[in-house]
């Protein structure tokens, strides 16, 4: 029997049977060397009696027959099928998977028929299986071409800019064909309320629903176009299964993806509960995958005021990761403004690692907000005078121009300002002389050539010194959100605070940890606890449910 005659016989026989599972088998489309010979001995035939499309399609019709009336509860061929079998059939016959350009854009035309045939509502769950791995292949094609330019800039631009219209990119145009699978799954109309059958499980299409959205997601995230998953994920919250009944693995990668969109757009509260519910759920033996994760988790920790702990840090996946985020976390523990912007700066040797992984700019500016309140933390310690009478109402006080002082010299140092060589405190060998540990400590003085640099994100205020006016207005911002408990008095050019006797002491009531100030804001507000696009439990009119916070980190600031 002829290899194509026999091929679409055993086709017949697994749809008429329901066989799901082993249909995708008999669909596939990679080049990979564990491939049956019976693919090449298919292709070649192909080739060789085939070549007429009108001819293959004729033959597909008469070998591929519908179900009698009386057999309609059995496994059935339809039009959409049939027209998936004849593209499957001519990708097979007509891809050289040496040139890649084509080879996409045929396994976007087989995807696309495969979504088609899947739109059928009575025997499209066939297909289910099979469309889920054609869309698989088809994502890691794109992906890979998203990284050869070289051949991606022979594509012909199709867009037509005087229309309006916005050309998209390869890896675009995928995400938009496999959103459509995903589309079709989500939507799905169902018997059982909200899609989930008598067996707890979720029924139909709508088992596809987050293989095909962690898909489209991988994608928008490779192209950078994270701003179009919004639409997702808020059709996932009006229409999707609780996440929990899905695999593990598809859980992880989609509560990873969320949590990545929620960090770029400042959600960082909520990014923190789907990243670490991602990392936690994680297999243990997934290093790489865990390893990524850990990279956001740790980054969106430290906006909201912890660190990693030193049992997370002593992980196999958390290797090489301590080294870059340790000199952030002891500058910010330090409130050292030099040390943070240098460990964040081109001196690290990690401004390109960090900017690669979307986390610079983040850091940059959310955790400076921190290092502030550790600089004023310490210049309180260093300047405050404890009274000595224990009965004393006096309201613990930080003088401003003592913290401006402490704001100039950091500046001075990220400008280039340096101690002056004092020749009389030296020896001839370039020992230091005894007698210079009795002199005053000369200030600082500005480079020989005496030029201020341009305002850059090294400096702490760009190409201007630090004033009372500016530090003032960055001790206000702190008391506003939270981070600092008190009042400023500007006619004392000082910062008083308040509850020092009722919370043990000013530096616990001036001073509050900064993890627990916004963990208290987030969960008194309500909002921030409901994940939008996580759903949890079953949709009452909105989302329930909040996940357990694990101990992974230890709070900013309680150690000073």
């Amino acid at each position: 029997m002829a290899i194509v005659d026999e091929y679409l016989k055993s086709i017949l026989g697994l749809l008429r049977a329901k066989n799901s599972t082993e249909l995708q088998f008999y669909l596939r489309v990679e080049p990979d060397p564990q491939l049956p010979n019976n693919f090449l001995q298919l292709s070649q035939e192909l080739r060789a009696s085939y070549r007429d499309s009108n001819v293959l399609e004729q033959h597909i019709t008469n070998l591929l027959p519908e179900n009698d009336d009386d057999k309609a509860d059995e496994g059935d061929v339809w039009p959409g099928f049939l027209a998936f079998i004849k593209e499957y059939l001519e990708y097979w016959r007509d891809v050289n998977f040496d040139d890649l350009l084509e080879t996409h854009s045929q396994l976007s035309g087989l995807a696309n028929a495969c979504i088609t045939a899947l739109s059928n509502s009575q025997y499209g769950i066939i297909i289910l299986p099979t469309a889920i791995q054609l869309c698989f292949s088809l994502a890691k094609l794109a992906m890979l071409l998203d990284k050869r330019p070289d051949l991606t800039s022979r594509l012909r631009k199709v867009a037509n800019v005087d229309q309006g219209e916005t050309r998209k990119s390869l890896v675009e145009g995928t995400a938009e064909s496999i959103q459509r699978a995903f589309t079709m799954c989500l939507t799905e109309r169902s018997s059982n309320r909200n899609g989930i059958g008598k067996d707890g499980k979720p029924e139909g299409k709508k088992v596809g629903i987050y293989s095909f959205a962690n898909l489209v997601l991988k994608l928008l995230f490779q192209c950078r176009k994270t701003r179009l998953a919004n639409q997702l994920f808020t059709n996932i919250s009006q229409h999707s299964p609780p996440l929990a009944l899905y695999p593990a693995s598809q859980r992880v990668t989609y509560l990873y993806y969320l949590g990545r969109f929620l960090f770029s757009n400042n959600h960082f509260y909520r990014a923190q509960l789907c990243l670490e519910s991602a990392y936690s759920q994680c297999h243990a033996k997934c290093t790489n995958q865990r390893r990524l994760i850990l990279i956001y988790l740790i980054s969106v920790n430290m906006i909201l005021g912890r660190f990693p702990s030193p049992q997370i840090m002593a992980r196999p996946e958390a290797a090489g990761i301590l080294e870059k985020f340790a000199p952030i976390t002891k500058a910010i523990r330090k409130g050292d403004l030099v040390a943070f912007k240098h460990a964040l700066g081109p001196e690290s040797g990690n401004e390109q690692w960090f900017f690669k992984k979307g986390i610079l700019l983040p850091l940059l500016h959310r955790c400076e907000v921190l290092v502030w309140r550790s600089l004023a933390r310490r210049v309180f310690l260093l300047t405050y005078q404890f009274p000595t009478d224990p009965n004393s109402r006096k309201a613990p006080t930080l003088d401003l121009v003592d913290l401006v002082a402490a704001a100039q010299y950091c500046q001075k140092v990220l400008e280039g300002w340096q101690r002056p060589v004092d020749s009389m405190a030296l020896m001839q060998s370039g020992r230091t002389h005894p007698n210079s540990l009795f002199m005053k400590t000369p200030d600082l003085v500005p480079p020989s050539n005496r030029k201020r640099l341009v305002a850059h994100q090294g400096t702490v205020f760009g190409n201007k010194m630090p004033n009372l006016v500016e530090i003032e207005a960055i001790v206000a911002s702190l008391v506003q959100q939270g981070l600092l408990h008190g009042f400023i008095s500007h006619n004392q050019g000082k910062f008083a605070i308040l509850g020092s006797k009722q919370r043990g002491g000013p530096l616990n009531a001036g001073f509050p940890t900064v993890w627990s100030v916004l963990k208290e804001r987030a969960e008194s507000d309500g909002r921030d606890t409901e994940v939008p696009g996580w759903v949890q439990g079953e949709r009452k009119g909105g989302m329930g449910g909040v996940v357990n916070l694990s101990g992974i980190a230890r709070p900013v600031g309680s150690g000073g």
